[in-house]
């Protein structure tokens, strides 16, 4: 039997945000939804904006639960490479970064926030794009 390759996603901070910060509802989350449709990727750039959350000891278990489910790809020195294909359209190191890390390890990105990567030739997927999956 063929066995189904896993649609892979790169993860945008809202998309964590939102999660922790959703209200319960039977509806899945963003974040919730990509993990029963493939695989989540974030970064350590993510991960350390997410920390920075933390207002107090339930909340970083929280977070530290959550960065635990996901696979965090680490930032390699040849992703400097890369960055100046990136930073006029960006404008900032870490969202070039970002986008280096989108297209080395060839993921699309999920974000409610689209526009944000719209000149940047990479392949970039919303929650609503997400649902139709």
């Amino acid at each position: 039997m063929k066995k189904l390759k896993k649609i892979e996603f790169l993860s945008e901070t809202d998309i964590i945000i939102e999660h922790l910060t959703m209200a319960q509802t039977e509806e899945l989350s963003a974040l919730e939804l990509a993990m029963t449709k493939g695989v989540l990727y974030t970064t350590v750039l993510n991960a350390a904006e997410i920390k920075l959350l933390a207002a107090d000891s339930d909340n970083e278990k929280c977070i530290n639960d959550i960065l635990s489910s996901l696979h965090i790809l680490g930032l390699h020195y040849r992703y400097s490479a890369y960055v100046n294909e990136f930073y006029p359209v960006m404008k900032n190191v870490r969202d070039a970064l970002f986008c280096v890390t989108a297209k080395i390890n060839k993921l699309p990105i999920l974000t409610d926030k689209p526009e944000k990567f719209i000149d940047t030739g990479l392949q970039v997927l919303t929650t609503e794009d997400l649902r139709k999956l």
